[in-house]
C-alpha cells in the first residue's frame, strides 16, 4: 500500500483565476493541512480543479496543473492528463459532491413514498439510466428510416451501374470479346469493380468514339493489290543522253541542209518517199543519179545508227514516264485502308506526286534534247550539268501497304483494344457520378451502423447499470448515529431498500419533507468520510480535500462537526494526506487550536496551515488582475496565537491591507484594500461596536451613530465616509448611497476606520497595535500620495 502525498503545486497555466501562477506556498505541503481563505480567494477555485481532475474534466485537463508528488518517499511529476493512476486516488468534498451524492425524486426533499439516493455511483446510475432509456428511445426510431434511405440511395447506384453496363454492351456487342456480347456477360459488377479500382486506368478511355467503336465492331478491311511499278529511267540514263548528244558524225554535207534541222528532217524522210521515181514529188525536178548520190552522202549510215540510238532512249524515258504516271494511277483510294492510315496515304500519295511531276518534267528536257540532236546531228547540243533524274520514292507506300497488311493480320487485336477503349470511354463519364453516389451510400450507411452500434451501445450501458453492485455506502445504524452527533439531534432515521442503493430517510418515524440545506451536507459529508474509509481505491490511501464543509451547518453544532472531522481526518489513518479548505473562522480557529495541542514529535506526517488571499496585480497597459497566493501561517507563533480571535484577525487584516497600500500606493494595493471593505473591515468594525454599544448590536448604523454621539469632537465627515463606504461594498444593511466610491477611496476609508476606533477608544486601539506589531501613528496618517476624498464631500 503506497502513501501518496501532494508536496507542491508547481503550476497551473490556465484555470480561471489561476492564470500562469507559479509555486505557491514555499514550504512543501505535509499530511495534515488547513486552508482559511475569504470568498473569492480561489480556494473553491483550487478544490474544483482537483475534483476535475480526479473525474477526467476536459477543462481541468487543459489547466496545466502540475504537482509534486511523493510516493512512499520518491517524488514525481504528476499533470492534469487522463490515464494517471494518482487522481483515482484523489476524493475531493465539496458542493458540488453533495448536489452528485443527494438525489431526492421529488422537489423540495423527499416526499412519502420517495427515496434518497445516496452514493455517487448510485446516483450517478440512476441519473444515467434515465438518460441512457431516454437516448435509446430517440436512437431506435431512427434506424429504420435511415436504413430505408440507405437502401433506395443504394438501389440507385445500382441502376446507374446497371445502365451504364446495358451502354457499353449496346456499343460493343457486334466486337470480338465476347465479354461484349450481352447484359448478362458484361454486368454492372464489371462497372463497379473497375470504378472501384486505380482511376489511372480511365486516361486510356477513347478520345474519338465513333472511331473506335467503328473499329471495335467492324470486319476487317480487304488486303491491297500488290503494286509493282514498270522500269523507271534514272542517272545512268542521263549519262547516255549526255553521251548521244556529244557523238560527231563524218559524212559530206548538202550545205542547204547545215544548220537547219527541220529541213534536213524533211529530207531524210522524203528519200524513201522517192524510191523507184525519177522527179521529186515536191518540185518535179528531175532526180539524177548524182542527186541520189548526194542525198546518200549526207545521211550516211552512221548518222541513221546515231538517229535510231536517240530514238530508242526517247521510247524508254517516255515509257519510265507512263510506267511512273501508271503506279501513280493505280495507288489506293484513301477508303481502301485503316482508319489511321488514310492521313499517311494522303501525304505519301502528294510527295509522289510531285516526285513524279518533277520527274517528268526532267524527261520531257531530256527528250527535247536528244531530238534537237536527232533531227540537227551536226550541232552540239549540251543538257544541265546539274540535271539529275531521280525515280520518285515508293517507300511510303510500301510501309502504307505493310502496315495495313498487318492491321488485317492483327484486326481482332485492334478490334479489342478499340472495345476496351470504348468501355473505358463510358466508365470514365460515369466515374465522377459514381464517386459521388457512392460517398453517398455510405454516409448514409455510416449513419445507419452509427444508430445501431450507438443503439447497441445504449443496450449494454444500461445492462451493465442494471446488474452493477452498489456503492460501499455506510449502514443505516451508522449513518443515523453519525448524523445524531453531527446534528445534535436524532430526529432523522434512516433504512436501506432491499436492492441496498436507496436510504428511506424518516424524520420522526414519518417521510421526511424539505431536508434542509445543512441536513443535505451533513448527510452528504457523513456519506464522504465513511465511504472513503470503506472503500480506499483499491487498498492505496487517498489523498482528501474538503472544502468548505461547515458552511450551511448551524452555528451551534460548528464544534461538533468540527471535532468529528478531525477524528476521521487526523486521528484516523486512512487518508495519506488531507487538505481542509474553509471560510469559516471558527472553523479554521478550532482546528489551529487542535493542531497546537498536539506535541510537535507526535504530529505525524506534520501540520501546517496556510492563508489564501487574492493579491491585486498589475498588468499590461496598467490592467489590474487578481491573483491567489497561499501564505504560510505560523503554528506555535505568539503572534499567530493571539490571531486566533476572530476580531484580532480581522484587525490585521485590514491593518495589513492599509499598511501595505501606504508602503506601495497604486491601483493594485488600492484593489486589495477594497476587497477587503465588503466583509472583513465592516466585521471588524461589528465587533469593535459591539462591545462599545452593546444595546446596538443588530443596527450598524445606530452603533456607529451611539459611538459617535458618545464621543463627540470626530469629523463628521469621517463617519459619513464610512457609512457610505461599507453600506455601498457591503450585503448586510440597505442605505441610500447617491453615488459609489472608486478604489482609489479605499485606504482613506480603511484610515477613517481606525481614526474612528482611536477616537473612541485610544487605550484599546494603541493595545491592538502593539499586540499585533502595528505602528499605529502609520495606520492613522495619510501618505501624501493617498486620495484624499474631502474636496468630494460636499456632493454627497
Amino acid at each position: 500500500m503506497t502513501k501518496p502525498m501532494i508536496r507542491r503545486i508547481k503550476k497551473i497555466d490556465n484555470y480561471r483565476m489561476f492564470q500562469r501562477w507559479g509555486p505557491s506556498p514555499d514550504s512543501e505541503f505535509p499530511r495534515v493541512n488547513l486552508i482559511y481563505g475569504q470568498n473569492g480567494s480561489g480556494k473553491s477555485t483550487l478544490a474544483n480543479l482537483m475534483l476535475g481532475c480526479a473525474e477526467n474534466d476536459q477543462e481541468a485537463f487543459d489547466s496545466g496543473l502540475v504537482l509534486d508528488v511523493e510516493f512512499d518517499g520518491a517524488r514525481t511529476e504528476v499533470k492534469a492528463s487522463p490515464g494517471s493512476a494518482f487522481w483515482g486516488r484523489v476524493r475531493v468534498f465539496n458542493n458540488d459532491f453533495v448536489r452528485q451524492n443527494l438525489s431526492f425524486e421529488a422537489e423540495g426533499g423527499p416526499q412519502p413514498q420517495a427515496l434518497l439516493t445516496i452514493g455517487k455511483r448510485n446516483v450517478d446510475a440512476e441519473t444515467r439510466l434515465a438518460e441512457l432509456r431516454k437516448k435509446l428511445d430517440e436512437v431506435r426510431p431512427k434506424i429504420a428510416p435511415e436504413k430505408k434511405q440507405a437502401e433506395s440511395t443504394d438501389k440507385a447506384v445500382q441502376d446507374r451501374l446497371s445502365a451504364v453496363a446495358k451502354t457499353v454492351v449496346d456499343d460493343l456487342r457486334n466486337s470480338p470479346d465476347t465479354r461484349y456480347r450481352a447484359t448478362n456477360t458484361y454486368t454492372k459488377r464489371q462497372v463497379r469493380e473497375q470504378l472501384d479500382e486505380d482511376k489511372i486506368i480511365l486516361g486510356e478511355a477513347s478520345t474519338d468514339l465513333d472511331a473506335d467503336r467503328k473499329t471495335a465492331t467492324s470486319e476487317a478491311m480487304a488486303s491491297l493489290s500488290p503494286r509493282v511499278r514498270g522500269p523507271i529511267s534514272e542517272e545512268e540514263t542521263v549519262d547516255e543522253a549526255r553521251r548521244l548528244l556529244t557523238v560527231n558524225v563524218v559524212v559530206k554535207v548538202i550545205e542547204n541542209l547545215r544548220g537547219q534541222p527541220e529541213r534536213s528532217s524533211w529530207v531524210q524522210q522524203g528519200i524513201h518517199l522517192h524510191d523507184g521515181l525519177d522527179k521529186c514529188l515536191f518540185c518535179g525536178q528531175p532526180l539524177t543519179a548524182d542527186r541520189r548520190a548526194e542525198l546518200t552522202a549526207h545521211f550516211d549510215e552512221s548518222l541513221k545508227k546515231l538517229q535510231e540510238a536517240i530514238d530508242v532512249l526517247v521510247g524508254r524515258l517516255g515509257d519510265s514516264v507512263n510506267a511512273s504516271k501508271t503506279y501513280l494511277d493505280a495507288l489506293p483510294a484513301d477508303a481502301s485502308v485503316y482508319g489511321d492510315l488514310k492521313a499517311d496515304l494522303q501525304r505519301a500519295r502528294a510527295a509522289y506526286q510531285a516526285e513524279h511531276k518533277t520527274y517528268s518534267q526532267t524527261v520531257e528536257k531530256i527528250v527535247a534534247a536528244l531530238k534537237e540532236k536527232r533531227n540537227n546531228p551536226f550541232d552540239d547540243v549540251a543538257l544541265d550539268p546539274q540535271l539529275t533524274l531521280t525515280a520518285p520514292d515508293t517507300t511510303g507506300f510500301d510501309k502504307i501497304v505493310a502496315a495495313h497488311e498487318e492491321k488485317i493480320t492483327k484486326h481482332d487485336e485492334e478490334a479489342r483494344a478499340a472495345a476496351r477503349r470504348v468501355e473505358l470511354y463510358h466508365l470514365k463519364g460515369f466515374a465522377d457520378e459514381y464517386e459521388k453516389l457512392k460517398k453517398d451510400v455510405e454516409e448514409k450507411n455510416k449513419t445507419v451502423k452509427s444508430l445501431a452500434d450507438e443503439a447497441a451501445d445504449l443496450e449494454q450501458q444500461i445492462l451493465e447499470l442494471e446488474n452493477m453492485d452498489a456503492d460501499p455506502v455506510p449502514g443505516a445504524d451508522e449513518l443515523t448515529g453519525c448524523v445524531a452527533i453531527l446534528l445534535g439531534r436524532n430526529e432523522l432515521r434512516f433504512s436501506t431498500t432491499p436492492d441496498g442503493k436507496h436510504y428511506i430517510i424518516n424524520r420522526n418515524d414519518a417521510p421526511a419533507t424539505n431536508l434542509s440545506e445543512g441536513e443535505q451536507t451533513a448527510i452528504a459529508l457523513l456519506y464522504f468520510l465513511v465511504s472513503v474509509r470503506e472503500d480506499k481505491n483499491t487498498g492505496d490511501e487517498p489523498v482528501v480535500i474538503i472544502d468548505d464543509p461547515v458552511s450551511s451547518l448551524d452555528s451551534g453544532i460548528l464544534f461538533g462537526a468540527s471535532a468529528y472531522l478531525w477524528s476521521e481526518l487526523v486521528t484516523s489513518t486512512y487518508a495519506s494526506q488531507v487538505f481542509l479548505m474553509t471560510h469559516d473562522f471558527e472553523l479554521f480557529r478550532q482546528w489551529l487550536v487542535q493542531m497546537e495541542s498536539v506535541p510537535k514529535n507526535a504530529r505525524e506526517g506534520g501540520y501546517a496551515a496556510y492563508e489564501i488571499k487574492t493579491r491585486y496585480l498589475v498588468g499590461d497597459g496598467d490592467s489590474v488582475c487578481r491573483e491567489p497566493k497561499i501564505l504560510t501561517w505560523l503554528l506555535d507563533d505568539g503572534r499567530t496565537k493571539k490571531l486566533r480571535s476572530q476580531y484580532h484577525f480581522l484587525f490585521a487584516q485590514v491593518a495589513e491591507a492599509l499598511k501595505t497600500a501606504n508602503a506601495t500606493p497604486g491601483l493594485a494595493a488600492q484593489m486589495e484594500a477594497m476587497a477587503l471593505m465588503p466583509n472583513a473591515a465592516r466585521r471588524m468594525m461589528e465587533a469593535f461596536l459591539s462591545f462599545r454599544c452593546p444595546e446596538k448590536m443588530g443596527s450598524f448604523h445606530g452603533s456607529m451613530r451611539a459611538v459617535l454621539d458618545s464621543k463627540p469632537g470626530l469629523d463628521d465627515s469621517v463617519r459619513t465616509r464610512i457609512e457610505r463606504y461599507l453600506h455601498t461594498y457591503s450585503h448586510m444593511e440597505e442605505a441610500d448611497i447617491t453615488r459609489p466610491l472608486d478604489p482609489s477611496e479605499a485606504t482613506v476609508v480603511l484610515k477613517s476606520l481606525f481614526q474612528l476606533m482611536n477616537h473612541v477608544d485610544h487605550e484599546h486601539f494603541t493595545s491592538m497595535c502593539t499586540a499585533l506589531g502595528f505602528e499605529a501613528e502609520i495606520l492613522l496618517t495619510s501618505s501624501p500620495d493617498l486620495i484624499q476624498p474631502s474636496e468630494h464631500e460636499g456632493e454627497r
